[in-house]
């Protein structure tokens, strides 16, 4: 079962705020981040803006579980991704729309 757009963002925010609060993340958590970055990826109407975002969480979950960094987690960078993702889920986007 895929999950819609909106549905997507929520679970890159919870993953991240999680993150945040408990400054830590696991492996199936960046592994969770990158695979629903991926699956955003395909869909036509992300914003081009927000494809920045995207490309620097990507990196950030594949770097830090590459490198076993699970409790060296940048925080200032998490608030900012989380704001960004809220920003961009509140935006008009089809949600029915299913990547």
């Amino acid at each position: 079962m895929s999950i819609n757009y909106h549905h997507q963002l929520e679970l890159l925010n919870d993953i991240l705020e999680n993150q945040l609060d408990e400054k830590y993340g696991s492996h199936d958590e960046f592994h969770q981040l990158q695979s629903t970055i991926q699956s955003l990826w395909q869909n036509p109407e992300i914003p081009e803006d927000f494809k920045q975002t995207l490309s620097a969480i990507e990196h950030y979950a594949t770097q830090h579980d590459q490198e076993g960094q699970r409790a060296t987690l940048p925080s200032s960078e998490l608030l900012q991704w989380i704001q960004e993702i809220d920003q961009v889920g509140n935006q008009t986007i089809d949600p029915n729309i299913n990547t």
